[in-house]
């Protein structure tokens, strides 16, 4: 029997495309990624096909509804808002459901926001551009669909239309919706002088082959087995799409009766945390997360290669057990009490490639009776911060994280004295990555916020603790005044102005209310007046700031260089106190 793979050929004109999605002749397998497209690749799709270029093919499997069924649960396209009676036969996307999308979503100005937006947004055409037929990247513009002008462009205000040079491309949502727009203009324009006939008959002209376009489609066969469209879909997407592992294997599962997008929305809805995580920091980057916890649960390698062949054995209760293994790992990473890392929404996390790792720790420790909770912990604790300042996970870290959770495995037991690879390596990597001076943002960087924030410090201006308010990153010394020269020396160097140790964290606005580029000689001394104990006060406030007492004279003489040299010491203290390590400083010499 022939193993090669049966499909035909046709074409889907744009003309058609939203009658066909709205009809529900167009239609997703349920385990296809959501629309993930931002604006910038909207309009370029739409240059292209405004020039004629070649978008590339769509793949579909064609259903006959009414005789075996859809081999997979489907879905609609996004911005369908309501959902039609399946016709007999229809064509589900197996590939190019982000092009279709993006066509659709031009045509029809739905209520939802892109990937990148918070609103809702429409997509322009410059009138003038299509006139002239330069019809480049400058010719499609788009705008928040909900302001007032925005509706009145798309209920087709030729004036403002006009005025605003911008035509929304729902006037090419299908032939009658262009053909009522071109009545229309040419009659405004025999009483307008914005308008000639001349330029909508060029425009008419220059916009024919958008109208005209058609995208390639091929079909496989309606016969094909479940199994090989899985394959064909997963290999379409591995070979340069961006793709993400979720989604390949949530393809995979799906002939195993597993869904795992339902399963994922599950854990969203049961567990808050990672419903924060999913919210506040990345979505996609969670699902990585996920599966690659999952991989080390079942003490396997997390490549992606492996995270696409998970087994489905036991996929749901290992799921449900990594989401709660998760879940509490993220609680604990943003926890500033005894315990916690310190990670806030404003900075995030020194290196989320470890937290895999760090989740299935914490499970161990606290789960399960194999190892003892206060002092495995403890080392957990040791391992997390080595990790972060030896910046062992700053890169490719996949095959790391296998290695490390079976290292620190076995020195969570008591009785074991072999110390992980990297804890061993700690002496010398640490003072080697760590140049205080000249760290200005990464992973490092994020690091030391996180032991400000440990340290329970305390805002400069309420006197509270920063965890009440909305934060920011605050430089110490004005970069404004270290430009300009303070007593005597101009500092322009932007390492040396952004360094960490010209860093902290205040209340959001304190800024630009309080501070504002007031030198630290000034604004100490109104905080010394504003506090209820005084100068006192504000020594044991900045203390958690890591300012010791040379550090403070440091700021009311406007030493910069005194103060910077005198805060690294107590930086690089907190530093070995974290790791629970000695870390000879003076080793740095050696490499800088």
């Amino acid at each position: 029997m022939s193993r090669q793979l049966k499909i035909s050929k046709s074409e889907l004109k744009v003309p058609n495309i939203v009658d066909d999605i709205e009809k529900g002749n167009i239609v997703l397998p349920d385990f296809q990624r959501d629309f993930v497209w931002k604006t910038t690749d909207t309009a370029k799709l739409l240059e292209s096909m405004l020039n004629g270029y070649y978008i590339n093919t769509i793949l579909t499997l064609p259903v006959a509804i009414g005789s075996r069924g859809p081999p997979f649960p489907i879905r609609y396209v996004e911005g369908v808002s309501t959902p039609p009676n399946l016709p007999f036969d229809i064509q589900m996307i197996l590939d190019g459901q982000q092009r279709l999308t993006s066509i659709y979503y031009a045509l029809v100005a739905p209520e939802i926001s892109l990937s990148n937006t918070v609103y809702p947004q429409i997509f322009c055409l410059s009138f003038q551009k299509a006139v002239e037929g330069e019809l480049d990247e400058d010719s499609v513009h788009w705008r928040r669909a909900d302001w007032e002008s925005s509706q009145r462009l798309v209920q087709n205000d030729y004036k403002l239309q006009l005025e605003e040079d911008l035509i929304p491309f729902t006037i090419f949502k299908d032939l009658d919706s262009f053909r009522n727009w071109r009545r229309g203009i040419e009659t405004f324009s025999t009483t307008s002088e914005l308008v000639t006939i001349s330029d909508i008959n060029a425009f008419e002209d220059h916009t024919e082959t958008f109208r005209n376009y058609s995208i390639p489609v091929i079909q496989m066969a309606a016969d094909t087995p479940e199994d090989k469209v899985v394959q064909t879909f997963e290999r379409i997407n591995t070979q340069g799409l961006d793709l993400d592992v979720f989604d390949i294997l949530t393809a995979r599962l799906w002939i195993k009766n597993i869904k795992l997008r339902e399963l994922w929305e599950v854990s969203l809805h049961h567990y808050q945390h990672m419903k924060n995580y999913s919210t506040e920091f990345s979505e996609s980057g969670l699902r990585t997360i996920m599966l690659k916890t999952l991989a080390l649960y079942r003490d396997g390698e997390c490549k992606e290669k492996n995270l696409r062949e998970l087994s489905h054995e036991h996929f749901e209760a290992d799921w449900d057990t990594t989401s709660q293994i998760v879940s509490r790992a993220i609680e604990r990473s943003i926890s500033s009490a005894v315990g916690g890392f310190g990670v806030t929404v404003k900075f995030g996390f020194p290196y989320t490639s470890l937290l895999p790792t760090l989740a299935n720790l914490l499970y161990l420790a606290e789960q399960t009776s194999s190892y003892p909770r206060r002092d495995a912990l403890e080392k957990i604790q040791t391992w997390y911060w080595i990790s972060i300042f030896s910046r062992r996970y700053s890169s490719s870290s996949d095959s790391m994280l296998l290695r490390d959770l079976r290292e620190v495995k076995t020195w969570m037991i008591k009785s074991s004295n072999t110390l992980p690879d990297a804890i061993q390596r700690a002496p010398q990597t640490i003072p080697a990555e760590v140049e205080l001076d000249r760290i200005t943002r990464g992973g490092l960087y994020t690091g030391v916020m996180c032991l400000l924030i440990l340290n329970q410090i305390r805002d400069f201006n309420t006197f509270e603790g920063v965890s009440l308010h909305d934060i920011d990153d605050h430089h110490i010394f004005p970069k404004a005044k270290l430009k300009e020269g303070i007593n005597g020396e101009k500092i322009e160097d932007r390492i040396r102005q952004d360094t960490i140790l010209n860093r902290t964290i205040i209340e959001k606005g304190n800024n630009r209310f309080k501070i504002k580029d007031n030198l630290p000689g000034t604004y100490i001394r109104d905080m010394i007046d504003e506090h209820d104990e005084g100068e006192l006060g504000v020594r044991e406030l900045l203390k958690a700031h890591f300012i010791n007492e040379q550090a403070f004279e440091a700021l009311l003489e406007n030493e910069y260089q005194v103060f910077c040299d005198t805060r690294k010491e107590m930086i690089q203290e907190e530093i070995s106190r974290r790791t629970g390590i000695q870390i000879d400083w003076s080793k740095q010499s050696e490499f800088y």
